[in-house]
């Protein structure tokens, strides 16, 4: 039943009323000869009984009442209709009720209504039944349905009798608009049209709306709830964030939903403040799936996670109510495609990122905040797959020789550049090989390899993500190339740059075949020169042996940085870099401490060390605590500490 007019509905409601009363007084003056046992002619539909058809209002000539439209919705059988109308009428009928009280003092049973009603079949109380799936009747906890005291729902009690109401399981977690201004009649008009379904089919899948635009962030459903309003229909508002996580109570939830939308061409708006996480997300649209009621939803949703959706979504651009859209500079065209070209996001990923610049400070770079927003909206699962590393490290904080830095600006400029050189000037098109930039880091550890990508991805305005080889690396066959091809698929949307330590452990050179597992080892690493081949950005690999890598490797690999050892001068730039300006320090000797054969990751948890023995004992960072801590890393490295460096 949709929703009426106002002097509709009292038309409906008038005649409602009046047919209820009549056809509780007609079952009533059955029942009653029945139960005094005085034999009535069967009957296949007991509504013949004279209903008044000449005393309805002229408004309502195409009535169709409650009770109807609930056996027409529910597919209910003769039978089970007067079942339903006899709890009713158990309910609301003073002299049913008091018929009733002698042989069913708690309620009418099945059992009951079987011998009382015409028609009468067992498979009505089965649990896949109309009257139970949809619960239209309730049944005592604990109880089976043959002898137990049968009740209508307090929901379609109200709706047959014609009062307005919602379910009281739906207390809570739905809000039931009845009417709200249009915010934007141009799109409030499309939405209409879309929520209807094709006349004559009941088949027809529910309407899946999908708004997106620079207003989505900001939550504006009040345009999909006029939409609603305006095609005749009920929206009931729920939070896409407050869906229970049990799933039974989804599947409770989406029968109420549904057994709304049946009852008064109910709709649903999924609305969300903020992006939800990507596994309530999911939920929320496999549950949606599920659904026969149609929705519109108005929260923010990945893209990833939307291309996981099987659902027909038909979407629709939604403008801010309070802005024409987002005020840029003349530049942001470019910035923006620039942006648009480094990650893959759809279009309600670019409508966020555009909204983040509207309420942006004055003061901020428009480009800067847009490449921002994009960066975070494109990393999609890949959170899940690898460890992001914060890159704070800029170059002028790596101690490297000057031809080393080089290499490793060259790397960073090839990243900013590789959309116009690839794109603009047509290199791209001359085939999808070799586009991506694979780089080896090779030197001892401790060298600044792990830093050096970070002051790339820091350049680049890139995410960084270390791979853990030991989620990665499987020794069933087959495995490892999955888990790889997952972590590529979800750095290709950003363009991320992935960092493999150790990587010999997993690009070392092939063997010869001598069993299966050596030919599977080397269809794996086979595998992996064709992905990371392939791959759009930048793939670092850090090894201690480069000799260890296969050269057919090797020879796909486009920089190849060397990390020396750091010479005494270096080590001497490194200790002075360790203490911070806050820092107390009393009596160091740099030249001293530049003497100790040590690479820079191990003077930084040198220098660490004794900060915390210093703060421990409250006092400054002095010589002795700095060799203290010397003497105990040269005893991890399994070496003595240098003669007279200690004196």
């Amino acid at each position: 039943m949709n929703a009426r007019q106002p002097d509709a509905l009292l038309d409906w409601s008038a005649c409602n009323q009046r047919w209820l009363v009549q056809r509780l007084a007609a079952l009533r003056a059955t029942l009653a000869l029945r139960l005094q046992g005085v034999p009535l002619p069967a009957r296949s539909e007991p509504a013949d009984i004279d209903e008044g058809e000449g005393e309805r209002p002229a408004a309502a000539a195409d009535f169709v009442s409650a009770l109807d439209h609930c056996a027409a919705v529910f597919a209910l059988s003769p039978f089970e209709r007067e079942l339903l109308l006899l709890l009713v009428g158990a309910e609301v009928d003073d002299g049913l009720r008091l018929l009733l009280a002698e042989h069913a003092p708690e309620g009418p049973s099945f059992v009951q209504a079987l011998a009382w009603l015409d028609g009468g079949h067992w498979d009505a109380m089965a649990p896949q039944s109309p009257l139970r799936h949809w619960s239209l009747l309730q049944l005592p906890p604990g109880q089976l349905p043959a002898h137990a005291p049968l009740a209508v729902d307090e929901r379609v009690l109200h709706f047959v009798c014609g009062v307005a109401a919602s379910p009281p399981q739906l207390d809570g977690l739905a809000r039931w608009a009845d009417a709200a201004p249009l915010a934007d009649e141009a799109l409030a008009s499309r939405l209409s049209a879309r929520l209807a379904r094709p006349a004559g089919d009941p088949t027809a899948a529910p309407p899946r709306l999908l708004l997106g635009g620079d207003a989505v962030a900001a939550v504006r459903h009040d345009t999909a709830v006029a939409a609603i309003v305006a095609a005749g229909a009920r929206p009931a508002v729920m939070a896409l964030d407050e869906l229970p996580a049990d799933a039974g109570e989804r599947a409770l939830l989406a029968r109420l939903v549904d057994r709304e939308a049946a009852l008064v061409n109910a709709v649903l708006v999924l609305h969300g403040e903020a992006e939800a996480a990507a596994d309530v997300q999911r939920r929320a649209l496999a549950w949606l799936g599920t659904l026969n009621a149609g929705a519109v939803v108005c929260a923010p949703l990945a893209a990833g996670v939307l291309r996981e959706s099987a659902l027909p979504w038909q979407r629709f651009t939604m403008q801010r109510a309070d802005a024409a859209g987002p005020v840029l500079p003349p530049h942001w065209q470019e910035a923006l495609r620039v942006a648009r070209q480094q990650f893959q996001v759809g279009p309600h990923e670019l409508a966020q990122a555009l909204h983040a610049v509207a309420l942006q400070d004055a003061d901020a770079d428009p480009a800067d905040t847009l490449w921002q927003a994009l960066r975070e909206s494109a990393r999609g699962g890949l959170d899940l797959l690898a460890q992001r590393i914060d890159a704070d490290t800029r170059f002028d904080d790596l101690v490297l020789p000057a031809g080393t830095l080089a290499q490793l600006r060259a790397i960073a400029a090839q990243l900013r550049q590789r959309h116009r050189v690839h794109d603009d000037w047509g290199f791209a098109r001359r085939g999808a090989r070799g586009l991506g930039i694979a780089a080896l880091f090779a030197g001892e550890s401790g060298t600044g390899k792990t830093l050096a990508a970070e002051a790339i991805a820091h350049e680049a305005g890139l995410d960084l993500y270390r791979i853990d080889l030991a989620g990665t690396v499987s020794k069933y066959i087959g495995e490892t190339e999955k888990n790889l091809a997952r972590i590529f698929d979800a750095a290709e949307a950003s363009g991320a740059v992935l960092l493999f330590d150790e990587a010999d452990a997993l690009f070392g050179k092939r063997s010869e075949v001598k069993d299966s597992h050596d030919r599977y080892a080397n269809i794996e690493i086979a595998y992996l020169l064709q992905r990371i081949e392939s791959y759009r950005g930048l793939a670092i690999l850090t090894s201690n042996q480069k000799s260890a890598l296969d050269r057919a490797f090797l020879r796909r690999l486009r920089f190849v940085v060397s990390f020396p050892f750091p010479d005494e001068a270096a080590r001497a730039e490194l200790w002075r870099r360790q203490f911070p300006p806050a820092a107390p320090v009393d009596g160091v000797d740099i030249g001293a401490l530049a003497a100790l054969q040590l690479a820079g990751g191990h003077i930084r948890g040198i220098a660490l060390n004794a900060a915390f023995a210093a703060a421990a004992r409250g006092q400054a960072i002095t010589q002795a605590l700095l060799l203290d801590a010397a003497r105990a890393e040269f005893a991890k490295l399994e070496r003595p500490l240098p003669a007279g460096v200690g004196a």
